[in-house]
């Protein structure tokens, strides 16, 4: 039993490393941009595909990888997406164009796409009951903790040397990890167990993961090199990419295959609004740390350790907020989210505020400290909306539902953030400090106009939950009084007792309401008096 938990805890260990560096080399990676481009020479254009191709071929990969999983083992695939992680960093770490670097990127995407579903599923397959949740915590934490050591270890690299010499480093250093993890995870992670009768008609959705990857290329491209005939010709590719792309995915779900996206979905209101809440926050926090980076960074002339400062607090906020954002979903819901997309509106608006008014290290500390409540705000939507959407999914779709909504994170992060760093490139132009207010300026309009649509989409999902609480809370009143009205006799005790059965019935039919999703204040034509010398008028 000993051994048992020690094999356990080693598996967890490696998986978290394995994880934790995947997840650290993209929140690092958006300050070593600015010096990469310099240093390479690299035109807006290179840019915004380096900052876009790893949130896009992580996205592809996602839910094909973990189907694949399933069927030829997550062990085999863990040790494969690793590999293809550090085999990349290695050539982004000796590029010397950035088309290597953006090559480097994307297989650096597709080998994290494909190791962190397994992952979870590892721990899922590893753990059971209370174990497991403690596993899935310890991996939330690791991300949280990579989302705050990442600018941090990024801006200390890139501040100890040349900036032509610490991007490369930030890539490099992943090979030495990756060449330690590859054999303790042949030693130490479960070899599969027997195939299963279902295993024999493998449902890998790879197409519909590659229509949809086009889309977002097709969107991509007009951020990146502007409006004409490219721009009119990519959006047309992409509105046929769509069109393809749902046609696909109704055929392949009526041959019995599982599709990436399902019809029942698409229907499911509460699971298409929290969605686009999903998808919009997660663009702003990619957004917002790429116009934030290169402000500072190219904008000011900010050392990148500084840079790194500024942008830490804000993910240190998400952290600690998630843990007690259940206190706060709990107690107000749908309504909960909607407060905090508007309190996290209120500290983009404040950040453009203190740069365009303000100068130098004050600007910066007054950023870093809105970025702070900001990561409040943030960590108070981002769990509570994933659980609340994810109820949604109708019965037998939850693993699909579960692999749209990360895959659509993953394709705003990869459009917003290359749509940013175009606005500020483009908005830059001789790099005097108006200039970069205005860039500034321009992506924080971006990111308040995607909150303006998350805040659209949970205000009417807030709607719809409370006119279904009402019409439930109807349903259930009604029966109520049916029930009380059959137990009325004609006798003035029988008249006493139907009271009190009602009032009874009452009070436990407002305990439930609390428990289901807030209070809904007196059952209108319920009793006020338990007396029994004033039983309720019939």
């Amino acid at each position: 039993m000993g051994h048992g938990n020690h094999a356990k805890r080693s598996a967890l260990w490696l998986c978290l490393g394995a994880g934790f560096i995947t997840l650290l080399d993209q929140s690092m990676f958006v300050l070593a941009v600015p010096a990469m481009s310099a240093s390479l020479h690299a035109d807006s254009g290179s840019v915004q595909w380096i900052l876009a191709s790893y949130s896009l071929a992580f996205g592809v990969a996602l839910v094909p990888a973990g189907r694949l999983g399933d069927i030829v083992g997550r062990r085999t695939l863990f040790i494969a997406g690793i590999a293809v992680f550090g085999a990349s960093s290695l050539v982004g770490g000796l590029a010397t164009d950035p088309s290597l670097v953006i090559i480097a990127r994307l297989l650096q995407g597709l080998g994290a796409g494909t190791l962190n579903p397994q992952v979870l599923g590892l721990l899922q397959d590893i753990y059971k009951g209370h174990d497991r949740a403690k596993a899935l915590g310890a991996y939330a934490a690791a991300g949280g903790s990579a989302a705050v050591c990442g600018p941090l270890i990024g801006g200390l690299v890139l501040s100890l040397g040349e900036p032509s010499i610490g991007w490369r480093i930030l890539f490099l250093a992943n090979v030495p990890l990756v060449l330690i993890l590859v054999p303790l995870a042949f030693r130490l992670l479960p070899r599969p167990a027997g195939k299963h009768p279902e295993d024999a008609k493998p449902s890998i959705d790879i197409l519909g993961a590659l229509l949809l990857g086009g889309v977002v290329i097709a969107s991509l491209i007009p951020t990146i090199y502007g409006a004409g005939a490219i721009a009119v010709t990519s959006l047309a590719i992409g509105t046929g990419a769509l069109l393809a792309f749902a046609g696909w995915e109704i055929l392949y779900h009526r041959r019995g295959r599982t599709p990436l996206l399902s019809a029942a979905l698409v229907r499911s209101k509460g699971y298409a609004l929290g969605t686009v809440v999903a998808l919009c926050q997660f663009g702003v926090g990619a957004g917002m740390a790429a116009v934030t980076a290169f402000y500072f960074l190219a904008g000011t002339g900010m050392a990148p350790l500084a840079a790194a400062a500024i942008l830490a607090p804000q993910a240190a906020g998400m952290l600690l907020a998630s843990s007690f954002s259940w206190r706060f979903v709990a107690r107000y819901g749908r309504a909960g989210i909607v407060y905090a997309l508007l309190g996290s509106l209120a500290c983009l608006i404040a950040k453009d505020l203190f740069v365009q008014g303000l100068d130098g290290g004050t600007a910066a500390l007054a950023v870093a400290a809105v970025g702070l409540l900001q990561g409040v705000a943030t960590g108070l939507v981002v769990a509570p909306n994933q659980t609340l959407t994810l109820a949604h999914a109708p019965v037998g779709a939850a693993g699909v539902a579960a692999g749209f909504y990360q895959l659509s994170q993953r394709f705003a992060a990869a459009l917003c953030s290359a749509a940013a760093a175009g606005m500020f490139l483009q908005a830059h132009g001789a790099a005097t400090g108006a200039a970069s207010k205005d860039a500034f300026h321009q992506g924080i309009v971006m990111c308040c106009v995607l909150l303006g649509v998350a805040l659209l989409a949970g205000g009417l999902d807030w709607l719809r939950e409370a006119r279904d609480r009402t019409k439930t809370r109807a349903v259930v009143v009604t029966s109520v009084k049916e029930a009380a009205t059959t137990a009325v006799v004609l006798t003035p005790e029988g008249r006493t007792a139907a009271g009190t059965q009602r009032s009874e019935v009452t009070e436990s039919v407002e305990a439930w309401a609390v428990e289901a999703g807030g209070a809904v204040g007196p059952v209108v034509g319920t009793p006020t008096s338990r007396s029994a010398g004033k039983p309720p008028s019939t």
